[in-house]
């Protein structure tokens, strides 16, 4: 009887489904999707740097006004440029005369050296009389190039910059590079019904990786000028077409799908979030890097990263009847880290900074404090984010540097690199002093000290970029002096933990999560505290 009651239960528990772990996917019934929502398009700022760009069309394309109406036609393969026309032109003068005799005589003396160049009048309020510039005949769209060229007579000639209004304003320049043909717009144009790729846009700004590559873009691609005169590029494309150019940015291809797909569902929630609440007054929703989401177009996409994007559609975190903010970081360095911490701003339940591992952390204690700090960064405790010594996935091997790492800088290498970062120069460097520490033992204010004063640097993100020639990894450091020579430290060495802010999930953690056949919903459940997972569309 005992046997066949105990067959019952277990058949029941099958069935309902009951578990040590309770399903995390809830939908509340005033949430549920509309049957058929449409996905939303989203306008991403790709680059708004420089005067120009080449771009190549893989099909067949038209160039249209933001309405749709057909200005030109590309052919298939063709390679083009695209120019912003700033409506002011640089150019380089070969001197100023007094008369108009003088300055033909050093318009000839131009000409004979193979430069064509004109006159121009201009009136001298100081000498209520004119003077004669003679203007090397070749206009500039930037300083920077019009001082390259200067730079090549140099020793030949003398001259000086100057700047002339553009007599047909602002308007966007389409160059075909096949047969020379040049088009003229002075409204916003769209690239449409073909790939667009992008030659040596710029990614990574400002941090390690910064490099220059060619990326390939889906649906829309606009051209603009902004109020400084640059090129904007924006990619216009939906929701799910942005997450497949998110999520392998993000995450790459090679982590456990699981952990892919609570990657696509934290891009989708911060996408949601950010929209309307960052980039105002730009022509575009969210931009392509570091600062909303990394954002490569179709040039990293790979099947399994857009499976998790199609396999969670419309997934977001929800909180209290708004979509989270579900901000990540690459490696947590074992302890998450509080958002109001972090940044400015209110705490939120579901950004709380916790241990990166199953259980509390309890044997290190309060990570604010530097004795406790100091003894968790000298060992290497068994968080998820800790590959050091677990057998991964080669994709994940890089992970393993970022766990616990060491930077060491001289004297003058550390005093030049604060004056140039911070504009502080207190002599020769007596030390690097922490003030305050979150809950992860990230720096969120740290005190320099110098010969000739002191100075504090606020913000985790200010204190990684004070402190390395692009960014350090991670604020959750303490600091080591080694020698002393003339008074001063002759070594600092930096000894820290985890790559990024810490707030939020830790991909390397989640990446750890799913190799040990956590599924996508537990592991959010573990990095955002208190959410639930609505559908959107």
């Amino acid at each position: 009887m005992r046997l066949k009651l105990f067959g019952i239960l277990t058949l029941f528990f099958l069935i309902t489904g009951c578990a040590q772990h309770a399903p995390f996917i809830t939908q509340p019934t005033d949430l549920k999707p509309l049957p058929g929502k449409p996905i939303p398009k989203i306008r991403v700022g790709i680059s708004d740097r420089g005067q120009s760009c080449e771009f190549t069309v893989s099909q067949p394309a038209c160039i249209t006004t933001l309405d749709g109406d057909v200005l030109l036609f590309c052919p298939e393969q063709s390679e083009w440029k695209v120019i912003a026309k700033s409506g002011v032109n640089h150019f380089v003068v070969a001197g100023s005369m007094s008369s108009e005799e003088r300055a033909q005589l050093k318009a000839d003396e131009i000409r004979t050296l193979g430069l064509p160049c004109f006159i121009v009048p201009v009136e001298d309020e100081t000498a209520d009389s004119s003077l004669y510039r003679v203007y090397i005949d070749k206009e500039f769209q930037t300083e920077i190039e019009a001082r390259q060229f200067q730079q090549a007579f140099q020793g030949t000639i003398d001259t000086f910059l100057d700047r002339r209004p553009d007599e047909k304003g602002k308007r966007i320049v389409l160059l075909n590079m096949t047969n020379g043909d040049s088009y003229d717009f002075y409204d916003p144009i769209q690239i449409r019904n073909s790939d667009v790729t992008l030659r040596q846009i710029l990614v990574g700004e400002g941090y390690h990786w910064e490099r220059k590559e060619d990326r390939t873009y889906p649906e829309i691609i606009e051209l603009r000028i902004n109020n400084s005169g640059q090129l904007q590029i924006i990619n216009v494309t939906n929701l799910q077409i942005y997450l497949m150019g998110v999520v392998p940015s993000e995450m790459p291809q090679g982590f456990p799908l699981e952990a892919l797909k609570a990657q696509a569902i934290a891009a989708r929630s911060e996408a949601y979030a950010k929209l309307g609440n960052v980039h105002h007054g730009d022509p575009y929703d969210l931009c392509a890097d570091v600062h909303c989401q990394v954002y490569s177009g179709l040039s990293r996409r790979t099947a399994i990263t857009d499976r998790a994007v199609r396999e969670t559609r419309g997934m977001v975190l929800w909180y209290e009847g708004q979509i989270c903010d579900a901000v990540y970081s690459s490696v947590c360095g074992g302890h998450s880290e509080h958002n109001e911490n972090a940044w400015s701003g209110s705490g939120k339940a579901y950004l709380r900074g916790t241990y990166d591992g199953s259980g509390k952390l309890q044997q290190y204690g309060d990570l604010r404090n530097e004795i406790n700090v100091e003894n968790w960064l000298n060992e290497s405790p068994d968080a998820y984010c800790n590959t050091a010594d677990r057998d991964v996935p080669d994709a994940m091997n890089y992970t393993k540097k970022y766990f616990r790492w060491e930077v060491k800088y001289d004297q003058t290498e550390l005093r030049q690199m604060l004056m140039q970062k911070t504009g502080q120069d207190v002599g020769g460097i007596l030390g690097l002093i922490p003030v305050k520490r979150g809950v992860s033992g990230r720096i969120m204010e740290l005190k320099v000290t110098g010969e000739n004063g002191e100075f504090s640097i606020n913000g985790e993100l200010r204190i990684r970029k004070a402190l390395s020639a692009s960014t350090l990894w991670s604020s959750c450091f303490y600091v080591k002096k080694q020698g002393w020579e003339n008074g001063l430290p002759k070594t600092f060495i930096l000894k820290g933990a985890g790559f990024g802010h810490g707030v939020g999930m830790c991909q390397t953690g989640a990446g750890v999560m799913a190799l040990k056949h956590k599924k996508y919903d537990e592991i959010l459940k573990h990095y955002y505290q208190h959410a639930q997972i609505k559908r959107m569309y």
